[in-house]
């Protein structure tokens, strides 16, 4: 009985097919819960890609904006736990790459953002709350180019034309629609190097090479000209010649200074320099660091005017960073007024100002704001009588010493202007109001200088603060 029912097969196919039927829908299903799955986290991802790129374009870190790029992409915000952390990312190929993204580190440059979505359909079998989980750190670099200018010692009228002329040794005259034309006018940068460059033959060169490296006050002059095309005025062309049959030389790093390593692709195309600026520096440079008198006629008194301290720079910056720095230093003035025992010598010493990039905010509709903190070191006058009576004895700190903040905008990119920073006395240095214990004679000397240096536009304690090429980042994908 048992030996046949082994033996009998007939019915024995419809089993087998439901049996394989049941195992292959269940592999069917397994298959199409993994392909799904795969596919619910590759969209996690890249959604979880789109909320950080959002985030750090728009700088708004907020969960109501993360909630709002999900509703956007169709996406019921409540099923999602959502997690946004700014932090700053720093492009260190040193650091292991989780640990280039610091959170919560200001200036924030950067967000992080985990998103975990609900698992609706229970299919699991440990039956976990979440389906999936992704991470997505992005970043972004906003760069500024910046520049600050001296306002410290600043030559304005007939007088800047003297010092000039001096200077440069040249024996004509330069009135002051030369000189205002030459203040008006700003250089490239990167224009002015590249010509300086070819007129010295040293193509092929780093900008570190080039900046190390002695040229003909008259090279200078003529790449500078060269750079600026039909824009440059007429009085640049006649120092330019009239510097050509000279020998005296200037080393280019006495007039400008850039980050170590800059390359001309790094260099910002908007960086501009003042041609009034790179004629004076240039010039006094040439002159080796000797002292250069030019008289100037003033009502009662004979006055001599010196000037040989180091020559104003900038530094230029194309891709300058929050915490990025520019530098000035200042020329320097030694004002004799007199004669005999009434004669009275002011000595108003170089002064350094530091500008520090602390945030640069770029907005949605183009515009961008750049907050800087300036500084400007003690300017100090000291004040000597005839025969060193008064030896120096008298110092004067003209400048507070305290940080200014400042805000330049794209408007102030636009239109060239620069910030005026005030961190001093003020505009006017008024010696006599600083109630120095002189007698009458000296008194009168000091006020002779007071009107003489308020003429050349003399400003104590001040810096122009230029802000001249804004890069607004687009956010990218890091980690």
């Amino acid at each position: 009985m048992i030996a046949r029912f082994i033996k009998d097969t007939a019915g024995a196919a419809a089993p087998l097919m439901a049996s394989g039927i049941a195992a292959g829908a269940l592999l069917l299903v397994l298959t199409l819960t993994q392909v799904l799955n795969h596919l619910h986290k590759r969209e996690l991802q890249a959604t979880a890609d789109l909320v950080a790129l959002i985030a750090v374009r728009d700088q708004d870190y907020s969960l109501t904006k993360a909630r709002a790029v999900l509703a956007d992409q169709g996406f019921d915000p409540d099923t999602f736990d959502i997690v946004v952390e700014p932090g700053q990312y720093e492009p260190d190929p040193a650091l292991d790459p989780q640990a280039r993204f610091t959170p919560a580190l200001q200036p924030y440059n950067a967000a992080q953002v985990e998103l975990r979505s609900a698992n609706t359909t229970r299919i699991r079998s440990d039956d976990r709350p979440w389906r999936a989980r992704a991470e997505a750190t992005a970043a972004r670099q906003d760069m500024v180019s910046f520049a600050i200018a001296s306002r410290l010692v600043r030559l304005e009228g007939g007088y800047s034309g003297a010092v000039l002329a001096a200077l440069s040794g040249y024996s004509g005259a330069i009135s002051v629609m030369d000189y205002r034309a030459l203040a008006d006018a700003r250089v490239s940068v990167p224009g002015f190097l590249d010509a300086l460059a070819l007129e010295a033959g040293l193509m092929a060169v780093s900008y570190d090479t080039l900046l190390d490296s002695r040229v003909k006050l008259g090279e200078a002059l003529n790449a500078a000209m060269t750079a600026m095309g039909s824009d440059a005025p007429a009085i640049l062309d006649v120092l330019a010649r009239q510097s050509a049959h000279t020998n005296r030389q200037v080393r280019i790093g006495d007039i400008l200074s850039l980050d170590p390593g800059m390359t001309r692709a790094g260099l910002a195309s908007g960086a501009q320099i003042g041609l009034a600026d790179l004629v004076m520096a240039s010039a006094l440079a040439a002159q080796g660091g000797q002292q250069v008198g030019v008289a100037v006629s003033a009502p009662l008194a004979s006055i001599d005017l010196g000037i040989g301290q180091p020559p104003q720079f900038a530094s230029i910056y194309g891709a300058g960073l929050e915490g990025a720095e520019a530098h000035t230093r200042q020329l320097g003035l030694d004002v004799s007024v007199g004669a005999g025992l009434g004669r009275l010598s002011v000595d108003i010493e170089n002064a350094t100002a530091t500008a520090r990039l602390v945030s640069l905010t770029c907005h949605g509709d183009g515009r961008a704001e750049a907050r800087f903190e300036v500084q400007t070191s003690p300017a100090t006058a000291r004040i000597g009588g005839a025969l060193g009576l008064l030896g120096s004895l008298l110092n004067v700190d003209l400048s507070s010493g305290r940080t200014v903040e400042a805000v330049l905008t794209t408007e102030h990119m636009e239109s060239g202007e620069p910030e005026i920073i005030r961190s001093g006395l003020g505009a006017q240095v008024n010696l006599l109001g600083l109630g120095l214990p002189l007698s009458g004679a000296l008194n009168h000397s000091l006020g002779v200088v007071d009107a003489l240096l308020v003429d050349m536009g003399l400003t104590i304690g001040e810096s122009e603060l230029y802000l001249r090429d804004v890069r607004c980042g687009r956010p990218f994908l890091v980690g």
